[in-house]
């Protein structure tokens, strides 16, 4: 137990949405229908209280037999035969009327059990199975009431923390029972399984935990094997802080190059977020390894890259065709490289996952690459804002550079910098990344659209992508074409039109400084 007086589940995850653990001696309630993890929860509760915290347990089942709970618990890593073994750990196969009148003699068998193994957590699974009615067993002496009030009394006596699970349905006496324990227990926990198109997904909700506060809404829950439960915290949940959001003067270079930071005011400030739009094979990915290998190498900062379309394989050849060695950043740990498929993409999961490799390896510039593929994988326009929203949030909470990557699905000419949903105007900063056709050949160009805090450039520049990355056309030489960009009008339009130029006294077109 910690100094605060909570409880901790030791399930990955759940502590950090209940703020710390669950206040000692509160009785907490499970409930959802078949699948979602009730037992599991119950039982993985009782094993972290042995395992981690050294807080001897029982588990009592009315209808699963001991030796394929034993079976299951092995599949997860937890061997609860051992326990039991060291007497840390007793499992109880009753009925619901022989655990009744165990609760209410004096003399309680299962409460003189807990006494003497020095018990402080207690997981009854199956507890509706003391209510009367169709599935509900025989009735109790006293009605299901008095039983669950009686259970509670002998918790609270013995100083346990209890974890009751109750399948929920749709018949009236399951309401009833649902309702009489959801009043009379201290936290009520909803477990949940929903078909999300073809898959499944499971959820977690806090719906009342007396004594404390939590982090209210649907979280996600998932069940991994070899490992248990893990519970990811709802992205559109607000960071927990009291701090105000920090800022900072720090302006750095983009990357290396002066003609570059010249275009978007001086360079970039420590903390900012940055979009760049840009059509498929424009730069986008070039220019974000460049941002990191620039940090690495030059501003000793720890850089992380997250790509849901390429393989850290794949984005390490890339690179290194254009004379950029990522692999040996990758090697001694400046740069993470992390890849997540798509398929069936759990935008909680995602977002944890990155959180904890930021802070696991301290990192201080990211590039998320492919913001379009994200829209695809979540579907949810409102969920792909709140998961945007909340890694700008964070970004700017730790003073971490960030770069988001749009694919722009317009080739010729942008009606809008994102068409599927406009978030352009949470960043501080707007690079536009475009092709322009000029005879038959196409250029790239680099626009900087908007630079919070900067007097940036509204130039449009060409560049090339060679060896070392992106660099930019200087503007007094541009063999082919014969007129460098600045002799064009409407270049974002991809279809620019070229100036009239006056003519010399020999007929010669004079070419613009």
């Amino acid at each position: 137990m910690s100094e605060d007086g909570l409880v901790k589940t030791g399930i990955k995850g759940l502590d950090a949405i209940l703020l710390g653990g669950i206040p000692k001696t509160n009785v907490i309630l499970l409930q959802g229908v078949t699948g979602t993890g009730k037992t599991l929860m119950g039982v993985e509760f009782i094993y972290r209280g042995i395992v981690q915290f050294n807080e001897p347990g029982l588990i009592v089942v009315f209808e699963t037999n001991p030796d394929k709970l034993i079976r299951d618990a092995a599949g997860f890593g937890w061997n609860l035969e051992e326990l039991q073994e060291q007497k840390k750990l007793q499992v109880i196969f009753t009925s619901p009327q022989v655990f009744d009148q165990e609760i209410r003699s004096p003399n309680s068998l299962l409460l003189e059990t807990a006494s003497e193994m020095g018990a402080q957590r207690m997981f009854v699974d199956g507890i509706g199975l003391l209510n009367p009615g169709p599935g509900g067993g025989n009735a109790p002496r006293g009605g299901y009431r008095e039983s669950l009030q009686q259970l509670i009394e002998s918790f609270n006596r013995e100083n346990l923390t209890a974890i009751l699970s109750l399948e929920t349905g749709s018949t009236p006496d399951a309401f009833t029972t649902k309702e009489t324990t959801d009043y009379l227990v201290d936290t009520v926990i909803q477990l949940g399984r929903d078909r999300v198109g073809r898959r499944t997904q499971r959820s977690i909700e806090i719906l009342k935990s007396r004594g404390q506060d939590f982090d209210p809404g649907e979280h996600t829950l998932q069940i991994t094997g070899g490992k248990g439960l893990d519970v990811f915290r709802r992205v559109q949940a607000p960071l927990r802080t009291s701090s105000k959001q920090p800022t900072s003067s720090t302006m750095r270079s983009v990357i290396g190059v002066d003609a570059v930071d010249t275009l978007i005011g001086g360079g970039i400030f420590d903390g900012s977020t940055t979009m760049v739009v840009g059509v498929s094979g424009v730069g986008k990915t070039v220019l974000g390894t460049q941002l990191l290998r620039e940090g690495s190498l030059r501003q000793k900062t720890r850089g992380l890259l997250i790509s849901l379309d390429e393989h850290p394989a794949q984005i390490i050849r890339n690179a290194q065709t254009l004379g950029l060695n990522l692999e040996e950043q990758v090697a001694d740990g400046t740069i993470q490289i992390m890849f997540e498929s798509p398929q069936e993409l759990n935008i909680d999961a995602h977002y944890a996952r990155i959180i904890e490799l930021i802070e696991e390896h301290d990192i201080q510039r990211m590039v998320i690459d492919g913001m379009t593929s994200y829209s695809t994988a979540i579907g949810a326009i409102d969920v792909y804002r709140d998961f945007f929203h909340a890694v700008v949030a964070y970004s700017k909470q730790r003073l971490m550079t960030t770069f988001f990557n749009y694919e722009n699905p317009e080739f010729l000419g942008i009606s809008s910098y994102m068409p599927d949903f406009p978030l352009s105007s949470i960043v501080d900063n707007l690079i536009l990344l475009s092709l322009v056709e000029i005879n038959n050949s196409l250029h790239r160009c680099i626009s900087v659209v908007k630079s919070r805090g900067s007097k940036h450039s509204f130039d449009t520049r060409e560049f090339v992508i060679g060896q070392g990355g992106i660099s930019l056309v200087p503007l007094e030489h541009n063999p082919v074409p014969a007129l460098p960009l600045q002799s064009y009008s409407s270049l974002l339009s991809r279809a620019p039109t070229r100036f009239s130029l006056p003519k010399r006294a020999n007929g010669a077109p004079a070419v613009q400084d």
